[in-house]
């Protein structure tokens, strides 16, 4: 019952509030006050972002701190019970920290306490839309370009995905939630798995390159080499109307019961899809690797929150393949999910350079 009750509050209230958030001024004007000002969300003074970013690492750092005292590991199942593994533990304390610092205290808590007017006075501005996971702030800021041209394809070659699953603030709600009871059942219940719900990944690659072309356009108009005013302010409203609200936001946050809680990372991430890439290309050695244990009780595929069919990698026709897979031909963001979860220790992460190159077997 109380599951029910959250559930017909939940995606109601992700649409108020991002809908705040995003476009106060239109919700203001639907409402009747088409002049008033949008200091009237603001709470105690601070803005309606430092109270969802307030929930958010609450939220976050107390699933962290409930996994790192002992809670047990959602991943696993009644077939195998017991304390989170050495990756697991250095993992969320990873989440934790990152959440904390720089999601939370760095962009919301420390400038708000070094302005002059005190820390509970926060400007009346919009949410902004150049969230961490987009590709084309990287036009527009030399730093951006540094980080996400040539630092997230560099870790992509070590580590694989795992920005997504051990950094990433939109990973870190997915990872937080996933291993909460709910959560850890909607990943296993409600994740679209099977043929067609991997073809739908294609949307990624679209959103990708949609990224891509938003950001040459930013470019180009600094550079004032191109002076299309209304093309580019269209392109910026479907990429914040389409893009970052309906899809990033509402339904990245608010499918968690409904699709699992990958949902965004899966289907829409572009910052993702681009690392998948890179690692394609590169060849990334970053890899699951099965051994001959497997005895295909599924439930590494039913606790990866990607939906990849890791049963398939590692045993076919009642018999152990030992099939590694990877960023050649998965979205695999080393979460840990499908090791954790098998009773008979069948899967492990490969070492660096310890696995075949794409389209190998072991």
């Amino acid at each position: 019952m109380a599951e029910r009750i959250f559930l017909a509050l939940f995606l109601p209230t992700v649409l108020a509030f991002y809908s705040i958030h995003k476009y106060p001024r239109q919700v203001l004007d639907f409402s009747g006050f088409p002049q008033a000002d949008i200091s009237l969300f603001h709470l105690a003074g601070k803005a309606p972002g430092f109270w969802y970013a307030s929930i958010y690492t609450a939220l976050v750092c107390g699933a962290c701190l409930w996994l790192l005292r002992g809670g047990r590991n959602q991943h696993q199942t009644k077939r195998k019970k017991g304390a989170p593994s050495s990756y697991q533990r250095a993992k969320f304390r990873s989440i934790f920290l990152a959440q904390l610092i720089a999601f939370y205290l760095v962009p919301y808590v420390v400038p708000a306490m070094l302005r002059p007017e005190g820390f509970f006075h926060d400007p009346v501005a919009i949410g902004g839309k150049a969230a961490h996971v987009y590709v084309w702030p990287a036009f527009t800021s030399a730093g951006g370009a540094i980080y996400i041209f040539m630092v997230i394809p560099l870790a992509v070659w070590f580590f694989g995905k795992r920005y997504c699953s051990w950094f990433c603030s939109c990973g870190n709600l997915a990872e937080a939630v996933g291993v909460l009871p709910w959560g850890a059942r909607w990943v296993r219940e409600r994740t679209p798995r099977g043929t067609g719900a991997r073809k739908l990944e294609v949307l990624q690659l679209v959103i990708l390159l949609f990224s891509l072309f938003f950001g040459l356009m930013l470019l180009l108009d600094g550079l004032a080499l191109v002076t299309a005013d209304g093309l580019l302010a269209s392109t910026a409203a479907a990429q914040d109307l389409v893009i970052d609200f309906a899809f990033g936001s509402v339904i990245g946050v608010g499918a968690y019961p409904l699709l699992g809680t990958r949902i965004w990372c899966r289907y829409g991430c572009p910052l993702a899809q681009g690392m998948k890439l890179v690692g394609a290309v590169t060849r990334s050695r970053f890899a699951v690797q099965p051994n001959d244990k497997c005895r295909g009780l599924n439930l590494c595929t039913a606790a990866c929150p990607m939906g990849i069919d890791v049963a398939s990698y590692a045993h076919r026709d009642k018999q152990p393949t030992e099939q590694a897979f990877g960023l050649w031909d998965t979205p695999c963001i080393g979460c840990g999910g499908c090791i954790e979860s098998c009773p008979v220790d069948a899967l492990a992460f490969a070492p660096l350079g310890g696995v075949p190159i794409a389209g190998e077997s072991s």
